[in-house]
Order: structure tokens, then sequence, then C-alpha cells
């Protein structure tokens, strides 16, 4: 995810308070966000779900609802988000 140029801490902080009620959910293998060094305002999501059904789960909750509607404004242009 790219932040618009200078929103690089408000996106961290919309980000960052996903992490600790993803870590919880049932699930969860692991949840960590990365931002890069070269570009503050560069920020990667790597999670691992036990299954498909945890996946749908995590995107059903509020924690991951507020995520999308106070990022959007914040991001430079839409998220890649690669499923393997």
């Amino acid at each position: 995810m790219i932040a618009h140029p200078g929103k690089g801490d408000a996106l961290y902080k919309v980000l960052n308070q996903c992490v600790a009620p993803s870590r919880d959910e049932p699930g969860n293998m692991h949840y960590d966000l990365y931002r890069s060094v070269e570009n503050s305002d560069q920020f990667l999501f790597h999670e691992s779900w036990k299954n498909a059904s945890a996946v749908e789960q995590h995107e059903a909750q509020p924690h991951f609802k507020t995520l999308l509607a106070e990022a959007g404004p914040l991001l430079a242009k839409p998220p890649v988000i690669n499923k393997i």
C-alpha cells in the first residue's frame, strides 16, 4: 500500500490498529505490518491464515472494515492484494 506523499504516518496509525485484533482472531497464523525503509509512505501486510474461511471471517470483522474506510482516503492508489 502506498500513501499519498506525506501521509505515511497517518496511514501507519490506521493500518497498525488492525494488527493486534487480527492476530487474536481464530485461524490467524501470523499478521505483520511492514514499512519500507526506502519509502516511508509504503507499507506491506504479510498474513497467514489457516484456510479460506478464516480469511472470510477476518474480512467481516469490524476492525477490518474500519481499516478499509479510514485507509482509503490516505492511499495514493488502490492496494495490491496477492492471495497465495
